[in-house]
């Protein structure tokens, strides 16, 4: 059966707190900002404005160099930072200090770390923020924030047909009109594409094989990646791998679906990737007769994810991205030899 909305969002989305299961933050960062983040860069203020972003629920115009932005998906926040700009709020992810791995060593700064509910970001702590400028275009809840988000300041959204569907190329776009830096922008995804390839090259084994990514957050039950359409599945598409057909033909609204553990055959694939969101998931599942059973599993081509290699995958950014290429697809070759 699909998951319900919030469940969906929450269980599968990068970024989210790994350690709590399906809505919690792993991090720990706190609320404490720093008032001197530093704003867009001089390339951002000597460029042409006011812009104008549009997007699938409307359109945002910055009239401004932007000084003090706000990144609501690890999406937008790689894309600011591989642009050389610092935002002054940051939505919580995976890591120590609610940011992830890869983005840290970019940051110059300490931004107020939001954490997400149900429903959303906290409207009002954003607003504390007072932010010129917020990103929202990798946010999984912006459907639900973007009436009240778009009141605060200029707000961007997803540009092709639902949240946590663009690609990384299409965020890091959209970010750099809003801060004026689109021949910046240009040159990051082809270094970052020409590394793609090489890996795919690199990685042969990968090509043709079928796969399926989840993620279990509680006994009893496991969430699957479903769409050809969610950004994770297009990441691995790119490196020459195909999302078994047995997933994605399961029916549902959502890009990932909910499977009581009856019917875990599903799962099989040429490379059967999971995430525990509690190391104690792990030797449930794996000590299950149904689960020791499939193929993958006997072969040695079923693999466990660590948090950070799950988060990568579910959000690939031009950072995230180059973290998967060293630390993910080893792992994942590993697996596609043990099916060949």
């Amino acid at each position: 059966m699909s998951f319900p909305l919030s469940a969906t969002r929450r269980a599968l989305a990068a970024g989210l707190a790994l350690a709590a299961g399906l809505t919690a933050l792993s991090g720990c960062g706190g609320d404490d900002s720093d008032d001197t983040a530093a704003p867009g860069s001089s390339t951002a203020a000597a460029a042409s404005y006011p812009v104008t972003l549009t997007h699938k629920l409307g359109t945002a115009e910055v009239k401004a160099a932007p000084q003090r932005i706000v990144a609501l998906s690890d999406a937008d926040l790689d894309a600011l930072l591989m642009l050389g700009v610092q935002p002054v709020g940051v939505a919580e992810s995976s890591g120590p200090d609610g940011v992830t791995e890869w983005a840290k060593p970019l940051l110059t700064s300490k931004p107020t770390v939001l954490t997400a509910g149900d429903t959303g970001f906290d409207v009002e702590k954003i607003a504390a923020l007072a932010p010129d400028l917020i990103l929202a275009g990798g946010d999984y809840y912006i459907d639900d924030e973007y009436a009240k988000l778009s009141k605060l300041a200029p707000t961007t959204a997803y540009e092709t047909t639902g949240a946590f569907e663009d690609p990384w190329q299409t965020t890091l776009k959209q970010v750099a009109k809003a801060v004026g830096q689109d021949a910046k922008a240009t040159e990051v995804i082809a270094d970052v594409e020409g590394k793609i390839a090489k890996a795919k090259a690199d990685f042969p084994e990968l090509a043709g094989k079928e796969f399926t990514l989840s993620q279990m957050w509680e006994a009893g039950s496991i969430g699957v990646l479903r769409s050809d359409k969610d950004a994770g599945v297009k990441m691995l598409n790119d490196f020459g791998m195909k999302l078994a057909p047995a997933v994605a033909g399961l029916k549902g609204d959502e890009f990932a679906v909910q499977l009581s553990l009856e019917k875990v055959a599903v799962l099989d694939a040429n490379v059967t990737l999971i995430y525990y969101a509690e190391p104690s998931l792990q030797p449930t599942l794996e000590g299950n007769a149904l689960f020791k059973g499939l193929a993958s599993v006997k072969r040695g081509s079923y693999k466990a994810l660590t948090a950070p290699q799950f988060s990568a995958l579910r959000t690939p950014t031009p950072l995230s991205v180059q973290y998967i290429i060293a630390n993910v697809l080893p792992v994942i070759s590993t697996a596609a030899k043990a099916a060949s």
